[in-house]
């Protein structure tokens, strides 16, 4: 009976402190317009930061969930996307990556978000 008590209560600790342990190794990307035309030198340079982060394997996997063959193609264009750190790539570099990501600011009229996430998964 001792030995079921601490095992409850063992789990009951862990169940309570796996979120702490869990990482944000992914990050969902989007920029697009709201309503008038989209800034395409933002556009462009989110493009070529996430290519250079899979170039140099800090992204491992990347998933672009819009444009996308078979689905409606925003008018304004844009781009709505995950990317997740690659393997055995250090938090550091990866937060460089995000950083750099964030710190771009498209003009008025363009919506951009880099938001944490563990994960990509497919839409």
């Amino acid at each position: 009976m001792l030995k079921f008590t601490c095992f409850m209560i063992v789990g009951a600790v862990l169940s309570i402190t796996a979120p702490t342990f869990a990482e944000s190794r992914a990050v969902n990307i989007s920029i697009g317009s709201i309503g008038g035309s989209l800034d395409n030198a933002a556009l462009r340079t989110v493009r070529q930061i996430i290519g250079f982060g899979v170039g140099t394997g800090t992204v491992d996997k990347f998933i672009v969930y819009s444009p996308r063959n078979g689905f409606p193609i925003p008018i304004e264009g844009g781009l709505s996307a995950c990317a997740e750190a690659g393997f055995g790539i250090s938090n550091t570099r990866f937060n460089a990556f995000i950083q750099e990501l964030r710190s771009i600011n498209p003009k008025p009229g363009t919506f951009y978000n880099v938001e944490l996430t563990a994960s990509c998964k497919q839409k």
